[in-house]
């Protein structure tokens, strides 16, 4: 099931991607390492065979609060910047967001064989951006291609077979895709497989798999990509998550746990472009509810509030991207709904979970096997 965008009802706090204000030079490069600290930790370990120990508490360090007057003084300027951005913001509600262009921008999509993947590479083909279609679907993928070149003559749009969850496949499609279309300008990492399971029912390589792929495959498609950005200080990394990832559903404990997991992952990467002076490279999260993306998954889905539709998940996504807004939901109002949802104690917000419910259905056993993403998974496990 594929995840999407953001809706222009009710708004959910928007983070704009700016530039950091804190800046370090002598900080180690991202793909770097500190060259002290290895050269300790050599000397330390003379033995690599054997297991160095930890060290025990410190007796000397004092876990107190640091520079606790200059703290006072930022949490002041903190509480400023929020009115005076506050301010703009309602200002800028009567004037037009602007957006940037990716004409003959290089716009590579995971899970683009289909769903809310292929919606977005159209989106993309009608901006005049190069499109990068991947996908472990050799067939579905190129349809996707075949599709693109019908509705939008004079395109640049190639297909790519690759298994995401397999770093020395994403590594070699960062040479080809540079090859044939140029450096990558917006990763959007959309990749992932959905399947309903109880927490002690599930085969040990299913959960493993969708780990992989959900969330290790973004890791490597991120690993595989960003050297080239951070050489010309510029690109945009996209991640695809899920509303799974701020409100966990019973059966879905592997896919919420990979979501959840992106969002950590982003937001620590954030944090390290940010240690970089003049950093240029913008991350978007998108975190969508449920997307109709086939039949078959709604059969095993019943959602008291409405679906969303891949056409405005991947408007909604794509407005969202061209912004560069930091984080944002599908609906907007779904943010805000569930932080005011866990400031109320345990019992209410259960009840809320329960009027507001989303139930798994898991089919029987031998149908389960023989949907797509189950397809995806045994072949993941196959390859491995």
């Amino acid at each position: 099931m594929a995840k999407g965008s953001s809706s222009g009802g009710s708004q959910s706090p928007r983070r704009k991607n700016g530039k950091s204000s804190r800046v370090n030079r002598n900080q180690p490069t991202l793909n770097g390492s500190d060259t002290n600290y290895s050269r300790n930790m050599t000397n330390a370990q003379t033995d690599n065979t054997k297991t160095v120990p930890l060290a025990p508490p410190s007796e000397q360090q004092q876990w107190t609060v640091k520079n606790p007057i200059p703290l006072m003084l930022e949490i002041l300027i903190i509480f400023q910047m929020f009115f005076v951005t506050l301010f703009f913001k309602m200002f800028r509600v009567l004037l037009p967001s602007s957006k940037k262009s990716v004409k003959g921008n290089v716009v590579l999509i995971t899970g683009s064989g289909r769903g809310l993947g292929r919606e977005l590479a159209l989106e993309f083909a009608q901006l005049g951006a190069k499109i990068a279609c991947v996908d472990v679907d050799q067939t579905s993928n190129e349809e996707t291609v075949k599709l693109i070149e019908s509705k939008i003559p004079g395109v640049s749009a190639k297909a790519y077979t690759v298994n995401v969850a397999v770093s020395s496949e994403t590594a070699a499609l960062a040479v080809k895709v540079e090859l044939d279309l140029g450096p990558v300008d917006i990763l959007i990492n959309n990749a992932a497989v959905i399947v309903g399971h109880t927490f002690l029912g599930a085969q040990d390589h299913t959960i493993s798999t969708i780990i992989n792929i959900n969330l290790l495959g973004q890791f490597w498609m991120i690993r595989s990509f960003l050297p080239s950005m951070m050489k010309r200080n510029s690109g945009h990394i996209v991640a695809i998550s899920s509303i799974s990832s701020l409100s966990g559903e019973a059966k879905l404990s592997a896919y919420s746990a990979s979501k959840w997991g992106i969002n950590g992952m982003m937001e620590s990467l954030r944090e390290e472009l940010r240690e970089h002076s003049h950093n240029a490279i913008h991350t978007t999260v998108v975190i969508p509810r449920l997307i109709n993306t086939s039949a078959d998954y709604m059969k095993s889905i019943n959602s008291r509030l409405p679906v969303l539709s891949i056409e405005h998940a991947a408007k909604s996504t794509v407005r969202g991207i061209l912004a560069n807004e930091v984080e944002f939901t599908i609906p907007r109002m779904t943010y805000f709904a569930n932080v005011i949802r866990k400031l109320f104690p345990v019992n209410i917000s259960d009840s809320i979970k329960n009027i507001f419910y989303v139930k798994i259905t898991l089919p029987p056993r031998e149908y389960q096997d023989n949907m797509p993403n189950m397809s995806i998974i045994n072949h993941t496990v196959a390859t491995n």
